[in-house]
């Protein structure tokens, strides 16, 4: 399902960056498996799904659509598609996509807006609409989403690929009732669903029982520079776990609140973190995990208040999970990560053409050292596990040329084990006049080491005039006029660092230097290693 849909997508988003999951349920909306692509949509189509079987009863021929975040979406880009799978009129499963589109309207291309202050100024909502009734198309839907966005073809491309890999699922799943048969099979998916339940417990109760507690910053919300707080409360109980968020922020003003499927998502990924990565993914993952969400705070605002950026804020709980479960690890215990997501829109219209464009892009950053060794160098964080937008496809689709893709060197916080590297990416703007959102954080608050290790380097983000100007950007803001000629410079945060850095292999000092992670001048100051580079050789000072 995965493939077809990345295969057939138009835009570079999902087809080059892998923005998207496709996923099975039961007939009872549980989750059964999921692609390994976005981290983040755990637990958010199973959300859906469950809506949309209780909102409309479903035929066999039907394909349904939402996207509205306050009736089983996340934000208004995750457009989710679902079938459902009928053996003769029995259903026997439901099979679903989400693809995060190029732009669904709003009043920021992408609709990415970082100031919207409510959720009718980022774009489009649907709520679950049957887009095919017994096989036939309600055209009508087409039309109105492509009266409402600004790149029609690509978003209906994409939306014709997610509905091309439901109906693969479809058409897969009945393979397998025929091979097992309907009820042989719905006895698989059961056990399936007990054994990774059995398998989380088991790897919970390995921790000690206890409460265990963290907190994390956000730069802001947008619209003010007060930093926002997620508070949280791990505790442990005999192979029981809940994530309890009293004491985090009260919703926010801007765009970075959390719908309930992505305050959910969020807590089922740290804590998927925290165990053996080989459980099989289904909804036997959530069983053990129980979650605390206080009225009307960051993780479960009240309609309208405005929730597209919440991505970013998914992060933090994530990392700020991660924190709790490190006083339960010890040494064990793993260093931070970005905890965010470096994104931004440019648009503008097409010199061939004249036609508009929107180009969004996605970047990672450093994840934390751990006792295992260095963290991942420009890597998506914890909730993503998108692809980087090749340099090829981008420079052949849009009027943007990139001048510099590299490694942020000494951004990775010093430690025995190294947190990982940010990277810096800067897009030139080729012709006429447009506009430019980023969408970011981590310039406050850099990522943590542990056990001693140093923190990562803060992120940081430039716009360089045609003219020679630089302008210092914020880590949020919308619809920035840009010209040709000017320049978008994005240098994302690096990882903590994990264990003192004295304590660092001399030899790693003298590679990372020579793949030039680490400059000379650190490796001196802060590792105590000399190294000269002609020679290639180093010494302990």
């Amino acid at each position: 399902m995965g493939t077809t849909l990345m295969r057939t997508a138009y835009s570079t988003l999902i087809r080059e960056e892998m923005d998207c999951s496709t996923a099975l349920f039961d007939p009872a909306g549980q989750l059964v498996a999921q692609a390994d692509h976005v981290p983040s949509h755990q637990g958010t189509l199973s959300l859906a799904a469950k809506t949309l079987l209780g909102a409309m009863t479903l035929e066999p021929g039907d394909v349904a659509i939402l996207n509205h975040p306050y009736r089983g979406g996340t934000h208004h880009p995750d457009i989710m598609i679902f079938k459902p799978v009928f053996h003769g009129d029995r259903l026997v499963a439901l099979a679903g996509s989400l693809g995060h589109h190029l732009d669904v309207g709003g009043r920021a291309a992408g609709s990415i807006s970082t100031d919207a202050r409510d959720v009718f100024e980022e774009g489009l909502m649907i709520p679950p609409l049957k887009l095919y009734r017994r096989g036939v198309l309600f055209e009508e839907i087409f039309e109105i989403i492509a009266s409402n966005i600004r790149e029609p073809r690509k978003t209906l491309g994409d939306l014709r690929a997610q509905v091309a890999a439901v109906t693969v699922g479809e058409r897969r799943y009945l393979e397998l009732v025929a091979r097992h048969g309907a009820d042989r099979l719905a006895e698989i998916v059961a056990a399936c669903l007990d054994h990774s339940e059995r398998s989380m417990r088991e790897d919970l109760r390995a921790y000690p029982n206890g409460r265990y507690t963290a907190e994390g910053f956000m730069d802001g919300d947008g619209i003010s520079d007060e930093p926002v707080r997620i508070a949280v409360a791990v505790t442990l109980a005999d192979g029981d776990v809940t994530v309890d968020f009293t004491g985090s922020s009260p919703q926010v003003r801007g765009p970075f609140n959390c719908a309930l499927s992505s305050a959910y998502a969020a807590v089922y990924c740290g804590v998927r973190y925290m165990v053996n990565p080989l459980i099989l993914q289904n909804e036997g993952c959530y069983r053990p995990i129980r979650v605390v969400l206080p009225e009307r705070s960051i993780v479960k605002p009240v309609e309208p208040a405005p929730l597209s950026g919440r991505f970013h804020t998914l992060e933090r709980i994530a990392n700020t999970i991660v924190l709790a479960f490190n006083q339960a690890r010890g040494a064990q215990a793993v260093g931070s990560g970005h905890a965010h997501l470096t994104s931004f829109s440019v648009s503008g219209r097409r010199p061939e053409t004249d036609g508009p464009y929107v180009f969004f892009e996605i970047l990672g950053g450093g994840w934390g050292g751990t006792p295992a060794g260095d963290g991942l160098d420009a890597t998506f964080g914890l909730m993503a596990n998108c692809l980087d937008a090749p340099i090829e496809a981008l420079e052949l689709e849009y009027p943007l040329r990139v001048e510099r893709y590299e490694f942020r060197t000494d951004s990775g916080g010093a430690g025995r084990h190294r947190g990982g590297l940010g990277l810096r990416r800067d897009v030139r703007y080729l012709s006429g006049d447009g506009y430019f959102t980023n969408r970011s954080d981590a310039q406050k608050f850099p990522p943590l080491g542990v056990l001693g290790g140093a923190a990562g380097a803060p992120s940081r983000h430039r716009l360089l005039r045609a003219d020679g100007t630089v302008v210092a950007l914020p880590s949020k803001a919308t619809n920035l006029t840009i010209a040709a000629g000017d320049l978008v410079s994005l240098e994302t945060a690096g990882g903590g660092g994990w264990g003192p850095p004295a304590e660092r292999d001399p030899a790693l000092v003298l590679r990372d230097v020579l793949d030039g992670k680490v400059s000379v001048e650190v490796a001196r100051e802060v590792y105590g290693v000399a190294v000269d580079v002609e020679g290639r050789r180093l010494t302990t000072t």
